[in-house]
């Protein structure tokens, strides 16, 4: 029985409807297919827990970082809502207002209930991997499926390196194609697994749709050292992220900030300056347990000549 319930549900991810592109865009319309993508994803990370779902920063925060390595093909606006409403005309889920009665468009959907089944699935590990290849295989271009395998951290080598479209890739496309699989897992992971806080203020910002203030950003730059490894990661809010490019701010081995006063001059409310954070801890959301690599934040402050 077991077995025709993963049949029947495989089945429907085959069968998914997704439109024809036109005009700039080519190919099948990757909405449905990411939102799915996304949702496997989550499960996959233990945030899906309940059949009930919403716009969450979590699901937002996928979709457009895997909806970006479609993004030549497809370059107009993926719009979440979308998917997120149509995909219940296919036995995926229920839709619903906030009010929790029936939704009627995208734009009054906010809730979604999965069917039992695919729920079930989602919780099951075989399924979420056949699912997440046969969506990668079926939808998508050799270079979206490269950039997508390594973005969900399944790679690209045995059987699925070999097939004909991917081996066709030379090895320029392949590589460019895995970077930007690798920058999307970067994001992904590293706002994710820091709750969506900015290591340098605390703050925490999420939008009613899911939208999320920070930005993943590279400790030692990755234009030199081409490092996604997440420890090189600390999610941080626009001006953070700016000034800890531009080497106004780094972080000491025990954690405090330091700064180098010498390279800027700022003026404005105190809760936007740089200088009340010197001396500081780096700022962790409850119950993270990731943390950036000392040797890294090394690296930084010499590359920005803050010694010690």
């Amino acid at each position: 029985m077991e077995r025709n319930i993963k049949k029947k549900w495989l089945g429907k991810l085959t069968k998914l409807n997704a439109a024809t592109g036109s005009g700039k865009c080519r190919g099948k319309a990757p909405h449905k297919l990411l939102l799915l993508l996304c949702l496997l994803d989550m499960a996959e990370a233990g945030e899906l827990t309940g059949r009930m779902f919403m716009r969450t920063a979590g699901l937002v925060l996928r979709f457009k970082s895997y909806g970006a390595l479609v993004s030549e093909r497809w370059p107009t606006r993926l719009d979440l809502r979308m998917p997120f409403f149509y995909l219940r005309t296919q036995g995926f889920w229920q839709a619903f207002t906030l009010e929790m009665t029936a939704a009627q468009s995208p734009e009054t959907c906010f809730v979604c209930e999965l069917h039992e089944e695919f729920f079930d699935l989602l919780c099951d590990t075989d399924f979420r991997l056949k699912a997440r290849l046969l969506l990668v295989s079926r939808y998508f271009e050799p270079r979206e499926r490269v950039a997508l395998l390594v973005s969900l951290g399944l790679g690209v080598d045995g059987a699925d390196r070999n097939e004909p479209c991917i081996a066709a890739l030379n090895k320029e496309a392949e590589e460019a194609a895995r970077k930007k699989g690798r920058s999307a897992r970067f994001a992904v992971q590293v706002v994710s697994r820091y709750k969506f806080t900015c290591a340098l203020t605390g703050l925490c910002c999420l939008t009613a749709d899911g939208a999320t203030i920070v930005d993943a950003a590279h400790i030692e730059p990755f234009s030199v050292s081409q490092n996604d490894d997440i420890e090189n990661g600390l999610a941080l809010c626009k001006n953070a992220h700016w000034m800890f490019d531009e080497g106004l701010w780094s972080v000491r081995g025990n954690g405090r900030v330091v700064l180098a006063p010498q390279r800027f001059t700022e003026n404005g409310p105190e809760a936007l300056r740089l200088q009340p954070y010197a001396g500081r801890l780096l700022q962790f959301a409850a119950g993270v347990t990731l943390r950036p690599k000392e040797n890294y934040f090394v690296r930084h402050r010499e590359a920005h000549g803050l010694a010690g």
